[in-house]
């Protein structure tokens, strides 16, 4: 029996043509919509701040399903007109070095390298303590998700599998264990960094690794994303961000950067809390040069500059949209 590909959003599963029906598929006709930490639909109202449970919202129209893949989204055309001449200089603020003109700025799309990170005593002290009453509480958590409802689908990102029985445990769960990451248009997960512009092809990307089902979320994926205090400061070779989340988990955590882009994901607060963020940094770092510091109250990201230039911000603003005037065009 053939089986084809559903493309319809929110669906993604295989199905029989010969048994597709005007109520086959719960899709969204929609588009994804994330603002302030919330993702959700444009074409229902539900909302959330976790990616995984996002992805697993149920779609609210009915309909056949579709082994069509949808058309990419046309890229704005180049401008042939526009030359070197047309890229504006930041001047240099006086008496300091004149910085790194833009057209050295290397690609963000280079490969990120992890950041070296060392635990302080006193994170380390907390740590320790935590895991022993979890420990204790270890009983309790051994029966969780046994009973898994028929129709449950894996909470691993990327798996379209559905529970059906026991049996279901023992096929093999393809997904992306690491976190989706969208910057400058692209979207892409930091597992395999295979990055597209096209958001629908990026929810249809196969998963990278294998491992087995997960039908009952763990306190790591029910972890709400969180707003957390940042600063920065700067000395001639440095630059330093301070994140204050307290008791940041180093084995859950992570830090990567190439030479203009920092990704920072932070799991917290006893694994209840998750800070996740891409800078797009201002000027010209050494990753290798770059280390981590996890600490009690907050975590030191300390970047080394490529050169001894004075940093006005820590990232590059964000483009404001233009808006053109259709009336100029009649």
């Amino acid at each position: 029996m053939a089986t084809l590909q559903c493309y319809n959003k929110g669906c993604g599963i295989k199905f029989d043509p010969e048994q597709n029906t005007d109520t086959s598929c719960q899709y969204h006709p929609g588009q994804p919509v994330f603002h302030d930490a919330l993702k959700g639909w444009s074409c229902c109202k539900k909302r959330s701040t976790d990616f995984t449970e996002f992805l697993n919202f149920k779609g609210c129209t009915t309909g056949s399903h579709s082994n069509v893949k949808p058309p990419e989204p046309e890229k704005p055309a180049k401008d042939e007109n526009v030359g070197e001449e047309d890229i504006v200089v930041e001047p240099p603020r006086q008496k300091l070095p004149k910085p790194v003109a833009p057209s050295e700025r290397p690609s963000s799309a280079e490969p990120m390298q992890r950041l070296k990170a060392t635990v302080a005593t006193s994170l380390r002290t907390q740590l320790e303590k935590l895991k022993l009453e979890g420990q204790a509480d270890a009983g309790s958590n051994e029966t969780e998700g046994k009973d898994v409802a028929i129709g449950t689908q894996c909470k691993n990102s990327a798996c379209k599998c559905v529970y059906e029985g026991p049996e279901t445990n023992d096929k093999t769960c393809l997904h992306h264990p690491g976190v989706p990451i969208f910057h400058e248009g692209m979207k892409y997960w930091t597992c395999c960094n295979r990055k597209t512009s096209d958001f629908d092809n990026f929810l249809n990307q196969e998963g990278c690794a294998e491992g087995k089902h997960v039908w009952v979320k763990s306190k790591e994926q029910q972890a709400a994303e969180a707003k957390c205090r940042v600063d920065w400061h700067q000395t001639g070779p440095n630059v330093c961000v301070s994140i204050f989340a307290k008791m940041a988990d180093p084995e859950k955590s992570y830090f990567e950067a190439n030479r203009v882009a920092l990704n920072v994901y932070i799991v917290f607060g006893k694994g209840s809390s998750v800070f996740q963020h891409t800078y797009n940094l201002k000027d010209v770092i050494r990753p290798e040069e770059s280390e981590v510091k996890l600490l009690g109250t907050k975590v030191e990201i300390n970047m080394k500059k490529a050169e001894p230039f004075h940093w006005p911000s820590l990232e590059i603003p964000p483009e404001s949209p233009v808006v053109s005037n259709a009336t100029e065009h009649n």
